[in-house]
């Protein structure tokens, strides 16, 4: 059906004698969008004129509007009758706007005041997606839909606030939607969701814009730190000691920490710190439980300060009740030398750096002077660390500058370890003149003697002789 608008024509006319002649034509405008219709279907607008107009002039003045924005157009011409559609092809569901009113010249120079304007959905009613309804269920949003939805369409227009990863899955029909979060839905947080600009499966764009609001749940609980203690690590699984105190911590423990509430693992590995400083690592058992893994020995009889910030949180988002500082000192205690003998004499020797004599004696009268050590510690040193307890040690010549340096023989452990026996040969004696004093080093600290609990000598040791 085609709608027919009748533009009146004021026209001045010259006569051959120069004097005005005011004629009164009409020119008329078809439409193949109707004055008042709603929808419009076809592939292109077809607009006829009753005069044929200035074509470039024509398609420069008219006007196609996609919503409100201004849509490029691809036309044709069949005489005077003019065909427009837009170049990115019809949107189904979108408003579209037709205008064409200017003064527009006709191909014999004269001029028309024309008014045309159209506004239309394109499409068939009735075909435009609606929502239906926006439920939050079972933990999950559910929308439901009055026409099948473009998955891709969805996918990209659903918008949700805050940002949360969610898996979505549709009913066979694509008319119902299911959200539903990978990691669950932060508690305390009210989320957004926002449905605009989707398009149906048949290609209809959904014109209006539907909104909602949902909570992931409430949770106003304070986490707070149940229990920390010892931990043996080493197998498939760790061994908890939830009933012994940090005191108790030996060589590479490590230390757990069990709170009321699942925790956020990230606010553990910033929110737990040592003074003095201890390097290591963190490990997540399950949601509740971390345990802290050194990377060093716990330095002995050493008192350490264990905080807990307040920055610690929970999967809520809430942070700890209240700092904690807990304060411990780890179980090694210090390695100790019980007693240092030479050769048979059985009178122990004096550390400290007191002068002490001693007579030094030789197998034969023509051999070098030879000197037994005995060295007793308090507890065993394994065999791998056996080597660095004997490199720990040095007998060399004090004074003066001419005093022979000692060479070491061998050196022996007996009793299961804690016994090492050296033999040191190439020594001056002291003569009338000239007095001749040995030093015995035992070097502390973890590169020397270190025993099974990973416990060192807390200083260095000394004895000091004169050779007679």
């Amino acid at each position: 059906m085609w709608n027919t608008a009748k533009i009146f024509l004021f026209g001045l006319s010259l006569l051959c004698t120069g004097c005005p002649l005011v004629t009164f034509e009409y020119l008329d405008i078809t439409c193949s969008v109707a004055e008042g219709d709603a929808y419009f279907g076809e592939e292109y607008i077809r607009i006829g004129f009753s005069q044929e107009p200035d074509k470039g002039e024509t398609e420069r003045k008219i006007q196609l509007n996609e919503n409100t924005a201004a849509a490029p157009m691809d036309f044709y011409w069949e005489g005077s009758a003019f065909f427009v559609r837009p170049k990115a092809s019809w949107q189904k569901g979108q408003y579209y706007s037709l205008a064409l009113e200017t003064s527009l010249r006709m191909n014999d120079g004269r001029t028309y005041t024309a008014r045309l304007l159209r506004s239309f959905i394109y499409g068939e009613p009735g075909n435009e997606p609606e929502l239906i309804s926006g439920k939050f269920e079972a933990g999950s949003l559910v929308l439901s839909f009055s026409r099948p939805l473009l998955i891709t369409s969805f996918n990209e227009k659903f918008s949700l606030s805050p940002f949360a990863d969610y898996y979505t899955d549709f009913s066979d029909d694509n008319k119902r939607v299911i959200i539903s979060p990978k990691n669950g839905w932060q508690v305390n947080t009210a989320y957004t969701w926002l449905v605009k600009d989707m398009v149906s499966s048949a290609g209809y764009l959904m014109k209006k814009e539907y909104s909602g609001l949902f909570s992931g749940g409430d949770d106003i609980e304070l986490p707070r730190l149940a229990r920390v203690c010892p931990v043996s690590l080493g197998g498939s699984a760790s061994l908890w000691h939830t009933g012994t105190a940090l005191d108790a911590l030996m060589e590479w423990q490590g230390i757990g920490f069990i709170f009321s509430k699942p925790m956020d693992e990230g606010s553990i590995r910033s929110g737990i710190s040592f003074y003095p400083s201890l390097n290591g690592y963190f490990v997540k058992e399950d949601d509740r439980r971390f345990i802290f893994i050194p990377d060093e020995p716990y330095q002995l009889q050493r008192e350490y300060r264990l905080t807990l910030a307040e920055t610690l949180k929970d999967t809520s988002g809430l942070s700890l009740f209240e700092q904690r500082l807990i304060f411990f000192t780890a179980a090694g205690r210090f390695l100790k030398v019980d007693s240092i003998y030479f050769d048979d004499d059985p009178a122990p020797l004096l550390t400290g750096g007191a002068v002490q004599n001693y007579t030094l004696l030789s197998a034969a009268p023509a051999l070098p002077l030879r000197l037994r050590v005995t060295i007793d510690f308090s507890s065993a040193i394994p065999l791998p660390n056996r080597k660095a307890a004997v490199d720990s040690l040095s007998l060399t010549g004090l004074f003066p500058a001419s005093a022979a340096n000692p060479i070491l023989l061998s050196a022996v452990w007996l009793n299961s370890g804690s016994r090492l026996v050296l033999e040191w040969e190439n020594f001056t004696r002291t003569d009338g003149v000239v007095q001749y004093y040995y030093q015995i080093k035992i070097t502390a600290g973890p590169r020397g003697a270190v025993n099974q609990a990973g416990e060192y000598l807390e200083e260095d040791l000394w004895v000091v002789f004169r050779a007679l």
